[in-house]
């Protein structure tokens, strides 16, 4: 855990390092290393459940002052309560995101602002914020990411000497808390005096312009958007040079700190390389190989993912694309029904309360209890002040990608283009929080190679590994996705689910002996009826065949139609400001 234990010591030394996500699975440690700061730093930490309200957070009004003197007063939330020290947010991905959003402003900022109840306040506040993810739980969008300064990732220990070493610490502590915190106080003491000297000489340290502009290429090689990355890697460079004890930055500190700044702000999507140029003598031999439309050797032949685009939003209803935009976040959300969901705010419920948000409703008959008997009572609960929660569910959606990895794409070499739109596809449905899956069919089978999953790198992989070969079972491909998504639909009730068919629409494999393959193909798609789920067809074909098979299989599938290019999103307002001569 060394890279996590330098994010937490620049976290401690540096005023230019606000934001830390330690990311890992369960088991860790990752949580133990944050709140061990307070012993290291001498300042205070404030833990900041995942689950915590926004009132909870930036504070409201002040319920008892307000009963004793009708004063509205503001009475601190916890990100107050961290001013001067550490806020600890354990598992910050399971946290909604508008809140999170909000802490991390609050943090980046040093101000906490509160505007509710009729109580309007602006805070000054020194925090630092310290993270930790379990990502098999859940993912972060890109832009959260990129607010935190650091994100390093941390792994089990694997190795015997180490696990054993870790089992015996852990039997020490249970035996004697003190004993063992006296056994190692004078490794605390050092960390703590490190740590202390490296904060005095962190405004001391220089770089070299030569060190800047390095750091500037880098964020560009990995496409990191903004300026936000340039910032934390030229702060947390300082940071490791004070805590080496010198004033200067060197070249290692640049490289050690954009490790621990970049790697959460690359982007995959970038334009791959552009390829070198043949020889001459290898000029004719292409030319020649222009106008055919079979090559040799096509069986198992391997084609790299061609480049990738901002795709369109496929999944929009209707058959006309619709341009997407860059819109982030989950795909999404409605209201709930029940008592079920995340609490996103309160409202006055439209006759009976069932779900009572306790805190709101308490907030509203303090403020009116002016005329109301009492009692032995302090506070006097009405009917017109209950609430109730407002709770919001997000809708499940599944992308299932039935690609043809047949000889007839790989013929016209279309295959990397094809793989380029799937990933396209995979990283536009992952960033929307959309669970994706992939399926192949090629010779005389259709394959699942990726089970539904929130995990865009295995599907880049898998993509990249594909064969391209052989015939076009497009019949046993329909057959296995409608058999394999109508049980994955009944087993997950509420989601929407998508088959995203990516194929030239023409077969030449059938299941039945002596049936016309596209005749059959046809025919299990006028039957092919999935509840919960939507075909789209994407047409790979070159565009320049008479009849478009892929167009006909969509009518039969009821499916929305799209052709390869028109996924492009980029490439179709280029065509349409074209058309429009703007």
């Amino acid at each position: 855990m060394e890279a996590a234990k330098d994010a937490v010591r620049c976290a401690v030394c540096s005023p230019g390092v606000r934001t830390v996500l330690i990311r890992g699975p369960s088991g860790t440690a990752k949580t133990v290393l944050c709140r061990s700061l307070s012993d290291i730093s001498g300042r205070r930490m404030v833990n900041i459940p995942a689950g915590a309200d926004v009132e909870r957070l930036f504070g409201s009004v002040d319920i008892e002052r307000f009963l004793d003197t009708g004063d509205l007063c503001l009475e601190k939330g916890l990100l107050a309560e961290a001013d001067g020290g550490f806020a600890f947010v354990d598992d910050i991905n399971l946290m909604d995101e508008r809140t999170a959003v909000m802490v991390l402003d609050a943090v980046v900022t040093g101000r906490i602002m509160t505007e509710r109840d009729g109580i309007s306040s602006v805070q000054p506040a020194d925090i630092v914020l310290l993270a930790t993810m379990n990502p098999e739980e859940r993912e972060m969008s890109d832009h959260l990411l990129d607010r935190f300064d650091i994100c390093v990732c941390v792994s089990p220990e694997e190795g015997l000497d180490a696990r054993r070493e870790v089992l015996s610490r852990r039997i020490s502590y249970e035996d004697s808390a003190s004993e063992f915190r006296e056994r190692y106080s004078e490794e605390t003491e050092k960390e703590r005096s490190a740590a202390e000297y490296a904060s005095k000489i962190v405004p001391l340290v220089q770089i070299s312009d030569e060190l800047r502009l390095i750091i500037s290429e880098l964020c560009v090689k990995v496409g990191a958007e903004g300026v936000r990355g340039d910032i934390a890697v030229l702060n947390t460079a300082k940071a490791l040079a004070a805590l080496d004890r010198r004033d200067s930055v060197t070249r290692g500190d640049v490289e050690r700190a954009a490790a621990m700044c970049l790697v959460h702000r690359r982007r995959y999507d970038m334009e791959p390389p552009e390829p070198p140029e043949p020889p001459e003598d290898q000029e004719q031999d292409k030319d020649e190989d222009k106008g055919s439309d079979v090559l040799p050797h096509l069986d198992d032949m391997m084609f790299e993912v061609g480049r990738q685009f901002r795709v369109i939003d496929y999944l929009g209803k209707g058959k006309a694309p619709k341009a997407s935009g860059s819109r982030n976040g989950r795909r999404s959300e409605s209201e709930s029904a029940g008592a079920y969901g995340r609490q996103v705010s309160s409202r006055i419920p439209d006759g009976k309360a069932e779900d009572i948000a306790f805190g709101a409703t308490m907030r509203a008959a303090a403020l009116s209890q002016k005329g109301r008997d009492h009692g032995s009572l302090r506070i006097v609960v009405e009917d017109q002040d209950l609430r109730e929660k407002v709770r919001r569910v997000r809708n499940g959606c599944t992308v299932m990608f039935l690609v043809d990895a047949s000889g007839s794409i790989g013929a016209r070499r279309r295959m990397s283009a094809v793989k380029g739109a799937v990933l396209s596809m995979l990283k536009d449905s992952y960033v929307k929080r959309d669970k994706v899956g992939l399926m192949v069919f090629r010779r005389r089978t259709a394959e699942v190679i990726l089970p539904p999953t929130r995990s865009v790198e295995y599907g880049y992989k898998l993509l990249e590994d594909i064969p391209t070969g052989g015939r076009t079972p497009l019949s046993a491909a329909l057959v296995t996705a409608g058999e394999y998504m109508t049980s994955y639909s009944r087993s997950h009730p509420g989601e929407r689910c998508f088959i995203v068919l990516m194929t030239d629409g023409r077969s030449n494999v059938a299941t039945e002996e002596g049936a016309d393959p596209n005749e059959e193909a046809r025919r299990i798609a006028d039957s092919m009826r999935i509840p919960a789920t939507q075909w789209i067809v994407v047409n790979t074909g070159n565009g320049f065949r008479l009849f478009d098979s892929a167009s006909e299989l969509a009518s039969h599938l009821e499916a929305l139609y799209f052709n390869l290019e028109q996924l492009d999103a980029d490439a179709l307002a280029a065509s349409v400001r074209t058309a429009a001569g703007i």
